[in-house]
């Protein structure tokens, strides 16, 4: 009886060489919560001391990095059981609050140049790109100190309507790529959704 292989190391190989070839240290794609951000932070952390990055760079990538991986877990539409529909078995949190997973990409690395960039990507709904590109481009060419006063005054205004925290995350991230950042927004296969992607550098 011939018994049919499913696993291919070789197509495992190849990704991996994608991966160092586009210079790719920390990737991560799946379900994601706080311990999952612990986790990569706490390796991140080890990595770039490893690699006597500069403090302050060390800083900014990490502070960054935690600021993507909260947007992710508050912001992505992926998520599992899905927000509109009820969960076959709902779980728990310590909170007494059911518990619901986002789905998200993280990507840490260097461009050949010695640029580091962190990026991160989730699903967002297609009705919400807009308003996303507006925020975004509200702050595209701003200056750390222009970022900086902006900050404290959407501190001192409080969070905008439908945030999930005090609202300057991406002012934050800007802020600490001292404006050298992007993003993209494009079509998914799947209906209403887009796939949101932002990606600092330092």
């Amino acid at each position: 009886m011939t018994v049919s292989q499913r696993l291919n190391g070789t197509s495992y190989l190849t990704f991996r060489k994608e991966l160092e070839d586009r210079g790719i240290v920390f990737s991560y794609s799946g379900y994601l919560n706080e311990v999952i951000l612990s986790g990569i932070g706490n390796a991140l952390r080890t990595k770039m001391t490893i690699d006597q990055t500069d403090a302050k760079v060390s800083r900014a990538v990490f502070s960054t990095f935690v600021e993507q991986v909260q947007n992710v877990i508050r912001y992505s539409a992926e998520t599992t059981p899905p927000v509109d529909e009820d969960p076959l078995h709902e779980v728990l949190d310590d909170d007494g609050e059911p518990t619901i997973l986002p789905y998200g990409l993280v990507v840490i690395g260097e461009y050949p140049d010695g640029t580091r960039f962190v990026t991160c990507c989730n699903m967002v709904r297609s009705t919400d790109t807009q308003k996303l590109r507006n925020q975004l481009d509200s702050i595209r060419g701003l200056d750390r100190k222009e970022l900086g006063a902006l900050m404290r005054q959407q501190l001192k205004d409080g969070p905008p309507e439908g945030s999930k925290g005090a609202g300057v995350g991406f002012i934050s991230m800007a802020r600490e790529a001292n404006g050298k950042w992007e993003y993209d927004i494009v079509e998914s296969a799947k209906d209403d959704f887009d796939l949101f992607c932002f990606e600092a550098h330092f």
